[in-house]
């Protein structure tokens, strides 16, 4: 019930905040929530087109995934079993006509999940592999890490505060159709380190955005280098990363198609935890429209391509707003 209560109230907070017009050309806001990743810096794609607004902005994305992960079966050193519910709280505002800042706060729901039978099916239809899925009984939770060398953590099925992030975009180019902006972001350790959720320090990292527009059609390119504070744990080492993405759109009036890819190299070098050194690899397909008043909506879809170190798949709501 609590989860329909949230759900409920950002609803009726969205219906009682006035909105003006939507940038129907963003990229969708989407990332990977694979329990492990989470616990570092993953970018949300952006826009060098995104007006620089005075005026407030807000977002709320909503996102179900379903997550099924066992390193080193049939001793498992790890084990991500679950269904994931994140409510991403996004504020935006910008300083000046080239400076704009954000805060991310992200509000976590690992729980048991309902739908471990009906996507086995789904696997048998395709003749897909279901991996680890049949070694555990549907719709039941673990999250644990124990590599024998001192780094552990056990997760529970419980409301979690996720991991703040602040970031900041500055325009570098800004034509009629297209744009370069400079990123940066830090993540702030505010999720709990002994569940899983954080690495305990904070992540620094720093990218840039091109982005155009040819008529009806739009793409974003965008690059990071992320620079984890945390270096050593017992029994696993980290080290920068890179991440990216690239987006590709086509506007109608009021309603855009988007397809997405957005991965990278993974913050972890662990030899003892095997999966965890893979790269993670997204493709989201969705929608970003405009309601009335003005108000944007987003619908999306997201599939994992490595099988490892992502979701499985998620599915995606969101809705932005200006006051």
């Amino acid at each position: 019930m609590q989860l329909y209560r949230l759900v409920g109230c950002v609803l009726l907070f969205f219906v009682a905040t006035q909105a003006v017009a939507a940038d129907l050309s963003q990229p969708l806001p989407v990332r990977n929530f694979y329990p492990p990743m989470m616990r570092f810096f993953d970018p949300t794609p952006d826009s060098a087109l995104r007006v620089y607004d005075p005026s407030w902005t807000f977002e709320v994305n909503q996102s179900l995934s379903s997550i099924s992960i066992m390193d080193r079966y049939p001793n498992p050193q790890l084990l991500a079993d679950m269904e994931l519910y994140v409510v991403d709280g996004v504020i935006r505002h910008a300083l000046s006509d080239h400076l704009e800042l954000t805060m991310r706060i992200p509000v976590l729901r690992p729980f048991n999940g309902v739908f471990d039978g009906a996507i086995k099916g789904f696997h048998d239809m395709l003749g897909i592999a279901v991996g680890g899925r049949r070694m555990r009984p549907n719709n039941s939770f673990a999250y644990a890490l124990d590599n024998g060398r001192g780094t552990a953590w056990q997760g529970r099925s419980q409301w979690e505060l996720g991991n703040i992030e602040l970031s900041g975009r500055y325009s570098l180019i800004a034509g009629d159709d297209w744009g370069m902006a400079t990123l940066a972001a830090v993540k702030l350790p505010t999720a709990s380190r002994a569940r899983g959720w954080s690495s305990g320090s904070p992540d620094l990292a720093l990218g840039a955005v091109l982005s155009w527009r040819l008529g009806s059609w739009f793409t974003h390119t965008e690059g990071w280098v992320i620079e984890p504070l945390l270096k050593h744990e017992p029994g696993i080492s980290y080290s920068t990363y890179l991440r990216g993405s690239f987006i590709v759109g086509y506007r109608f009036d009021t309603l855009a198609l988007i397809v997405q890819a957005q991965g990278g190299g993974s913050p972890y070098n662990a030899a003892n935890v095997s999966d965890l050194g893979l790269s993670p690899l997204l493709v989201s397909v969705g929608l970003r429209g405009q309601m009335a008043g003005a108000t944007g909506w987003t619908l999306s879809v997201i599939e994992n391509v490595t099988q490892k170190t992502t979701q499985d798949i998620s599915l995606a709501f969101g809705l932005s707003w200006m006051r």
